[in-house]
Formats: structure tokens, C-alpha cells, sequence
């Protein structure tokens, strides 16, 4: 199943594209949900039990391409008709929630408007990869530095709960998890590894669910050997960094995955271009 998914991945992945034209034009810290590794950052992936080689800064992974796998994960955020994001105002700085789920974007945009007649708006996806460079790059356009845009990623409760009891079983306590984890990924020790076109990469997973997924489709003797393990999405890609080799890919969400039959969908009803006469 898991490997039928990734071929369905790598073929149909150039079919999903994004304008973001009007979004370059948004005015969030740097950075509000990619930070860095950290003492306790460190601890979670520690007690996660990854233990990834450090290759010489020569052979290792650039940041940039290492964050380009997030491109899997697409967020969605309110903007306004023109595709300037509309973020919530607070005492010490702006808020704008980038959300996993489209429906849950558009329940939130329906209470907007509906306390607000006369807002033009709509949701608008964004690969996370392209909204962590719009984070630091619209920081630098707010002319009021007081109060700094931040782009918290509105999790699934379910992924948080099953985040924090697994990095309580491995010791940590609440202090390092509640300023270490800031958007969990979940993987398995030893890797779960899947077959990708550059052969095969250990994966992650940004749901608990689609993680089981995959192990359910495995043998019982080879499921029982691969523990369920979490760690932060900064410190999988800080050490992703640091790897000898391209080792790691990040599991399409299921909105990825909608996104991309939506786009396959309407190239397919889109009527062709008339031939051109030869000459």
C-alpha cells in the first residue's frame, strides 16, 4: 500500500501547482513554527532514538533542500480577495494560522464572514516549504516590529495527544515537551523505509494515523519490530541536514494528495488548444 501510494506520489506530483502570486504580496516571526534544534529540541530527538551520521559540511544536506521535502505537506490560510492573508491581531504580536485541513480553513473563513457581511475572503493553499520563506520574509515588511507576524500550524488534537504519551514513555517531561515540540513527526525505530525513484528512503509521517496505515500493511513479524517514535519537525530537519546521504522523504498528507486529483481533474476537463495549420 505504502509503496503504491509513493509511485501514485512521484508521478503525480508535478500536476499540483500553486499561484502565489498574490501571496508574496502578505505581510509572519521568523520562522513562527521551523526553529532551532535547542537544548530540549535535542532531547526529544534523542529520546526519539534517531541517530543520523554527521557527515563534513561539504557532503552535507542543504538547508533549502531539506526543507523543500516539506512541500508535501500543503497548509491552508484565509486571505482576502486579493491574497493578502488576514491574520488575527493580539496584545504582543499577529497571528495567522496555517491549517493542515482545507475544511476546517473554510469552517473557520465561514465565521469570519459571518461576523464580518461584508469581508471579501478565501482559503488559499500554501506548500508549508514556501510559507516558512514568506514567515521570515513578510517579517521584514511590517513596518511595526512590535508586533511580529506569527504562523502557528494548527495541529490535529489527536496527533498531539499521541505525540506527548509516546515522548512521556521515553522520559520527557512536560517542560522539555511543551518547549520542544512544536509540530510533531512520527516515524518508527528502526525506519519504516519505502521505495522511492531514488530507491529507498526511511520516512515520516505528520499523522499518527497514516503512520499505522502503513505498519498495518506489513507482516506481524515485521510490524512488531518497528516501534512508533516521534520527534519535532525542526529537529528531523536540522539533523536531515547533517546526514552523509539524501536518506529521508516526508509522507504526502491527505490534502496533498486531494490537491493534486483536484489539479489532475481539471487538466483533464480543460479544453485542448485548438492544432495550429501547417505550414
Amino acid at each position: 500500500m505504502v509503496r503504491t501510494v509513493l509511485q501514485r506520489w512521484s508521478t503525480e506530483s508535478s500536476l499540483l501547482r500553486v499561484d502565489l502570486s498574490t501571496i508574496g504580496r502578505m505581510s509572519p516571526r521568523s520562522r513562527a513554527w521551523l526553529k532551532p534544534l535547542g537544548l530540549y529540541g535535542a532531547a526529544l530527538l534523542a529520546s526519539a532514538g534517531v541517530a543520523l551520521s554527521v557527515a563534513p559540511p561539504a557532503l552535507a544536506i542543504p538547508e533549502a533542500d531539506a526543507i523543500k521535502k516539506l512541500s508535501v505537506i500543503p497548509v491552508f490560510v484565509i486571505t482576502d480577495a486579493n491574497g493578502v492573508p488576514l491574520p488575527i491581531p493580539r496584545e504582543k504580536n499577529l497571528v495567522l494560522p496555517l491549517y493542515l485541513e482545507g475544511d476546517r480553513a473554510s469552517r473557520e473563513l465561514a465565521a469570519l464572514l459571518k461576523s464580518n457581511p461584508e469581508l471579501k475572503a478565501n482559503v488559499v493553499p500554501v506548500p508549508l516549504n514556501v510559507m516558512n520563506e514568506k514567515v521570515v520574509e513578510l517579517n521584514k515588511q511590517l513596518k511595526d516590529k512590535s508586533k511580529p507576524l506569527v504562523a502557528p500550524v494548527v495541529l490535529n488534537e489527536a496527533d498531539v495527544k499521541e505525540a506527548i504519551a509516546i515522548l512521556k514513555t521515553e522520559g520527557l517531561t512536560e517542560k522539555q515537551i511543551q518547549e520542544g515540540l512544536n509540530v510533531p513527526l512520527f516515524f518508527t525505530n528502526p525506519f519504516l523505509t519505502i521505495n522511492t525513484p531514488e530507491g529507498p528512503r526511511g520516512v515520516f509521517f505528520l499523522s499518527y494515523e497514516e503512520l499505522q496505515k502503513a505498519l498495518s500493511g506489513l507482516p506481524p513479524a515485521e510490524r512488531s519490530k518497528l516501534k512508533p517514535k516521534v520527534a519535532d519537525i525542526s529537529a528531523v530537519i536540522e539533523q536531515i541536514t547533517k546526514t552523509k546521504e539524501d536518506s529521508f522523504v516526508i509522507f504526502p498528507t491527505r490534502e496533498y494528495f486531494r490537491l493534486v486529483e483536484e489539479a489532475k481533474a481539471k487538466a483533464q476537463s480543460a479544453p485542448s488548444a485548438p492544432a495550429k495549420p501547417a505550414k
